[in-house]
């Protein structure tokens, strides 16, 4: 309505109202399209357009007519944000949050609670693990504690130890743990 009065009022020097669901916009579409074409135009709003590289004219009519806009406060490129890798923060070496410190997007409880539901557990484990704060820690076989060196455990006196990946997130949590005297046993079984 509002491309096809504005054809009209155009041709005829004045102003017009195209507000939708009003009572002058009851059955006033037709009247809009027989008042264009009494001016020469086609009654519906189509055109026959140029192409303006070759200068052929094109075969499909196109809808075309002046339109009142604003320009948006927000655009979409102003909000456009994404990293594949960036600094991370140096109490838990995750991702930093924010656009503005290219921080990478936040994944929380309800975006995990959907990928279970789609059933790609292997995807949680790169985006929260893989990509976050991938971290390899030392454990004993015999008591689950922390080994003290690569290969060997004092607290029991023995060599079996094994390498565990793990969230630096949750080897920071482990530690917080233990300095509560809460002991939290990792089991190393392959």
């Amino acid at each position: 309505m509002e491309c096809v009065l504005g054809k009209t009022c155009t041709m005829d020097g004045q102003h017009g109202d195209s507000t939708p669901f009003t009572a002058a916009s009851v059955d006033i579409a037709e009247h809009l399209c027989n008042e264009l074409g009494k001016h020469g135009f086609e009654k519906h709003g189509m055109e026959q357009m140029t192409n303006g590289m070759s200068g052929e004219i094109m075969d499909a009519l196109v809808f075309i007519g002046p339109t009142y806009y604003q320009r948006l406060k927000h655009l979409v490129s102003d909000k456009i944000h994404a990293r594949a890798q960036g600094h991370v923060t140096t109490l838990t070496r995750q991702p930093l949050e924010g656009r503005s410190r290219d921080g990478g997007l936040r994944f929380g409880e309800m975006e995990r609670d959907a990928m279970i539901a789609h059933g790609v557990s292997r995807f949680l484990k790169e985006r929260l693990f893989d990509q976050s704060d991938p971290y390899q820690v030392v454990i004993c076989v015999k008591c689950g504690n922390f080994a003290t060196t690569q290969t060997w455990c004092k607290g029991c006196d023995t060599d079996q130890v094994c390498k565990v990946n793990l969230p630096y997130a949750s080897k920071l949590l482990l530690h917080e743990l233990a300095a509560m005297n809460i002991k939290i046993r990792i089991s190393a079984d392959n």
